[in-house]
């Protein structure tokens, strides 16, 4: 620029103010093309997004049909397995049971013999019925160290827990709005009452029948442990057979061959079901992909362009801005200042250079900072 430039004329301010015109116009496209631009790589993300999560929710869709497919007649055959071992099991404990009864028929029937005689001296001698039962003999006529526990028990349920038990439900039930001295005195009577109407009770037959029939008792005890002897060992028989886990006794050849054979189609379904998820997983899914991809893709594309479009014009643009910046910084700026590099002051500059009331850039400047003072002969 020359060094004269205070000297130019209006046609000098009209090109500086073109200049700051178009950097403010590029400065505003610049702007705004980074509005698009953030908007367009928003529509490519969201499109790409889309894309993966079809692609995604397909896959999984697909894979878990196929699977559930599978799964089901898998549910199907273990169904079938599950009714052939419950229809083993059901042979089995059949069988168990027939050889059970079959293995302790002696012994059953040496028991219901004794229960007959013991029940043929009984009736003969006037014994009465309940002093053929295990309990009588377990709390009159112990003999075993069980039978002691069992009486040592029963004693205890019927000197302590029963009474204890009936206050309690007594004061629960009966006595909530008795007074405590109520409470008191009902919760002494009622075990005082059973105990002794318990002892009583085993007074009385203790008088009334071990006594008087204890040489049938004693009879009669014979008869009892050779049914105690029966039971034990039919009790033996059954722990015997139940843990017995050969089968080959039972008739339950066919369903193990039934159960093999649907174990077989378990397997080879549980086989199919992996070889098909494998062929879905390496196969499948890449089709389904690349099918999602050739539908969905030109759009993604069609946006991509756009934005790649924005992009470059956004770059030119800011190059242009950037290079009008540097014009008007190398030959305007360090000889106008920065205050008059304004639309609005450039044209007050104008207007002033226009009217005559200045001849010269420099001249049009003074006036402009001092409106009164003569500036037409100011270099």
């Amino acid at each position: 620029m020359p060094e004269g430039i205070y000297n130019e004329d209006s046609a000098f301010l009209t090109r500086v103010k073109d200049a700051v015109a178009e950097q403010e116009r590029l400065s505003l496209r610049v702007d705004e093309l980074k509005g698009i631009l953030k908007k367009q790589e928003k529509d490519v993300q969201s499109e790409a997004n889309s894309i993966r999560d079809e692609i995604e929710s397909t896959v999984k869709k697909r894979r878990s049909e196929v699977e559930d497919g599978y799964d089901k007649q898998i549910s199907a055959v273990k169904s079938k397995k599950k009714k052939a071992e419950a229809e083993k099991e059901k042979r089995i404990d059949a069988g168990k049971a027939s050889r059970i009864k079959e293995e302790s028929k002696e012994h059953v029937e040496d028991s219901k013999e004794a229960e007959k005689e013991m029940k043929k001296l009984f009736r003969k001698e006037g014994v009465p019925k309940f002093a053929r039962s295990k309990l009588f003999y377990v709390l009159f006529m112990p003999e075993s160290p069980a039978e002691y526990g069992m009486m040592l028990f029963c004693y205890a349920m019927i000197f302590a827990g029963c009474p204890a038990i009936v206050t309690c439900l007594a004061r629960w039930i009966f006595m909530r709005d008795a007074s405590d001295k109520t409470k008191t005195i009902l919760s002494i009577m009622i075990p005082a009452v059973m105990i002794i109407l318990a002892l009583l009770i085993i007074f009385l037959i203790y008088v009334k029948v071990k006594s008087r029939y204890l040489k049938t008792l004693r009879l009669g005890r014979k008869y009892r442990n050779m049914i105690s002897k029966n039971d034990r060992r039919i009790r033996e028989i059954k722990r015997s057979v139940e843990n017995d886990d050969d089968e080959s006794i039972y008739d339950v050849s066919d369903v193990n061959e039934r159960i093999e054979v649907i174990a077989g189609e378990e397997e080879d379904l549980r086989d199919q079901k992996s070889a098909t998820l494998k062929t879905f997983d390496e196969e499948t899914a890449g089709e389904l992909k690349r099918e999602i991809e050739e539908r969905r893709n030109p759009r993604l594309h069609e946006l991509q362009e756009q934005r790649d479009n924005t992009s470059a014009e956004l770059e030119a643009t800011e190059k242009a801005l950037q290079e009008k910046s540097l014009e008007i910084s190398q030959n305007y700026t360090s000889r106008l200042g920065e205050d008059f590099l304004k639309q609005d002051k450039l044209e007050d500059l104008l207007s002033i250079l226009q009217s005559g009331q200045a001849e010269t850039i420099s001249g049009a400047i003074a006036y402009y900072r001092n409106p009164g003072k003569d500036t037409k002969n100011e270099n």
